[in-house]
């Protein structure tokens, strides 16, 4: 082949051509690769950050209901708690009612009006004073107040276990110091003790 033959220099160039093309492509091809490999590898770390995030969320949800339910029980279990000792301390002070609705009957309950009567009165400073009373105790009152040498108005115009009720004339000021009252008082006043004594607190 003779230098400056232009058929062949012709086919040499077509041939540089399709070598480079060739080499173009297959550039190409390599570039798809490479990229297709970072696309896929993006997406594998997408979805796996994803499927962390649902992951973390439902540990949150689980944790979350879990903490409820454990504080929901715990609620319910000191309701119960509650309810059950309310309960018990109820039976307490029916069973004292029902001791007291019949103190009347009693040997000792003269000497307990008495001092029912008494400390009312004391109470009350000077002026009239009248005595509400139970009409089964109005003789027993009448006598006390006749031995004592003071003069109340006695009115028998209440339903009581036992003890009295001082008032003013006018009824402004009015002492309940009766057997249903002092047990009223009692359940506020000493609810500490009686739970110490029933469950050790």
């Amino acid at each position: 082949m003779e230098k400056g033959d232009p058929e062949m220099t012709y086919e040499d160039l077509i041939q540089s051509m399709e070598a480079s093309a060739q080499e173009k492509i297959a550039e190409i091809g390599r570039n798809a690769d490479l990229q297709g490999e970072m696309i896929v590898k993006e997406a594998e770390g997408k979805a796996e950050a994803i499927r962390g995030e649902i992951l973390d969320q439902a540990r949150a949800t689980v944790a979350d209901r879990r903490n409820r339910l454990l504080y929901k029980t715990r609620q319910d279990e000191r309701s119960a708690d509650i309810k059950t000792r309310e309960e018990i301390l109820e039976r307490v002070y029916a069973k004292a009612a029902a001791q007291l609705g019949n103190f009347r009957a009693r040997e000792d309950y003269r000497s307990l009006f008495s001092r029912l009567l008494n400390e009312s009165a004391g109470e009350m400073e000077g002026g009239a004073i009248v005595l509400h009373v139970d009409p089964r105790d109005e003789a027993l009152c009448r006598e006390l107040l006749a031995q004592s040498g003071r003069e109340f108005q006695v009115v028998p115009d209440i339903t009581t276990w036992g003890g009295v009720i001082v008032s003013s004339p006018d009824e402004q000021v009015r002492i309940h110091n009766t057997l249903e009252s002092r047990l009223e008082r009692a359940k506020n006043l000493y609810k500490k003790e009686v739970c110490r004594i029933l469950f050790g607190e």
